[in-house]
């Protein structure tokens, strides 16, 4: 497997997954136990989930993933669609843009809170500045296409995992929109909505919110969510950059100091870790460049954030050295469990390298893309990364190495060789063909023999 080779390679972030996962059961058996709290009950539909769901997903920056309980079941994003929100539009637009309309501050109030600060929300955590982020994001398409758009980056952002709609929820949260719609009749009346949204779409921008609310996604989704925020927006599944790493840097400071609402200067007290809560019961965590990971559990306390994700986050932080304060030459009763003191020459890095190529490592070849490596680098025969992937055959390598890395199609290797030749000796006519419409040559020809 692509894993147990990058182990061999000494290229996982956490290379002692067994050990780790194994604490991690430990952990999630132990806050089982919690009884505590009560099911959102905003609705008649939320009020029926099941209190006994329990799940904890992780997914590391370079692909490692671990699961455990009922994380295939799944739950309304509703809350968190702020985080994917904000995180787009400061990609969309800018930064300096979106806060024209946002504030940076926490509030101190409830997530729902009819409150602004000089006339905006006072975050973009809030219900206030979610509903603000659903004016700016894409204002002058139809709703039908805003809403297709966002969907659509749902699915990017957890690597085409399980994303759906619940519309019996969507029907039910538009039943119990009061409070919803007064807040947005306020934002209204205080300018804080696009100024590229009419004064009639107010109706349209709270259904819209409405959808984005009912979007539902799988424990197991939400953590590789959490770790393309982890990665800098490059999901760790696909490769694929969704969103700037500026956007996930302002993010993550958000989510630091407003992400589990009026609980969030306890939780950067105690957990020192970036999250975002939902009256669901998920709770997402980031520890950058490390993983992300997801923990699902209905019940909620008085400050509407899992008792379960709560506590499982602060024995997580209790046994690993993973708090953003820690102090990791003195934590001898903590565990890192990352890599050392584990540093690559650059001919160990293009010897990974090309034996990722070869054997169609993707998880290394996305962390390395990620890390902003020359994978056009040869070896000391002039053999690169796209010759080993054509020599093995890999075509989703080779597809990997010119459409997302844009390699030179044609480097020349000592023997004059290219990696159409090498296609040509293998007889790999799927990769002679991808070759040839990407301008490949032999090395005949550019060597003019």
């Amino acid at each position: 497997s692509t894993q147990s080779t990058g182990a061999l390679c000494g290229n996982l972030v956490i290379p002692k997954w067994g050990e780790f996962t194994s604490i991690i059961k430990d952990i999630f058996e132990e806050c089982r136990q919690s009884r505590s709290g009560k099911v959102a009950d905003l609705t008649p539909q939320m009020a029926k989930v099941d209190a006994e769901k329990y799940a904890v997903s992780i997914c590391t920056v370079d692909g490692q993933r671990f699961s455990v309980g009922d994380f295939k079941d799944a739950f309304p994003i509703q809350d968190l669609n702020r985080v994917l929100l904000y995180t787009l539009c400061c990609t969309e637009k800018s930064v300096d843009y979106i806060h024209e309309y946002i504030g940076k501050e926490p509030s101190g109030s409830e997530g729902d809170a009819l409150t602004l600060k000089n006339k905006k929300p006072h975050n973009p955590l809030l219900l206030t500045g979610g509903l603000t982020l659903a004016s700016l994001m894409k204002p002058t398409l139809c709703f039908s296409e805003r809403f297709e758009y966002f969907a659509k980056k749902c699915q990017q952002f957890c690597g085409n995992e399980y994303v759906g709609f619940n519309n019996s929820l969507a029907l039910s949260l538009k039943d119990q929109s009061n409070r919803l719609y007064a807040i947005g009749h306020y934002l209204r009346e205080n300018d804080c909505f696009s100024k590229d949204t009419k004064y009639e779409d107010l109706e349209k921008t709270m259904e819209l919110f409405i959808h984005y609310s009912a979007i539902e996604m799988t424990c197991d989704a939400a953590s590789v969510m959490a770790a393309t925020l982890a990665s800098g927006g490059l999901c760790p599944l696909s490769g694929e950059k969704v969103v700037y790493p500026e956007a996930v840097r302002n993010c993550l400071s958000m989510m630091n100091c407003c992400g589990v609402n009026d609980y969030s200067g306890e939780f950067m007290f105690e957990v020192g870790l970036p999250a975002k809560s939902n009256v669901s019961g998920a709770l997402i965590v980031v520890i950058p460049n490390v993983l992300g990971m997801c923990i699902y559990s209905p019940r909620l306390d008085r400050s509407k954030n899992s008792v379960r994700g709560v506590q499982f986050c602060k024995m997580f932080t209790d046994r690993f050295v993973f708090h953003q304060f820690d102090p990791t030459d003195r934590s001898s009763n903590k565990i890192d469990p990352r890599r050392k003191d584990f540093t690559e020459t650059k001919d160990q890095q293009s010897l990974i390298l090309l034996f990722a190529a070869f054997n169609g490592n993707m998880t290394t070849l996305f962390r390395y893309l990620k890390e902003g490596i020359n994978f056009g680098y040869p070896d000391y025969d002039g053999r690169t990364a796209l010759h080993l992937a054509v020599c093995g055959g890999q075509l989703e390598v080779v597809k990997f190495l010119i459409d997302k890395c844009h390699v030179d199609v044609n480097p020349v290797d000592r023997w004059e060789n290219t990696p159409l030749d090498d296609a040509h000796k293998y007889n790999n006519s799927h990769i002679v063909h991808f070759l040839q419409r990407k301008g490949a040559q032999k090395g005949a020809a550019i060597m003019g023999n």
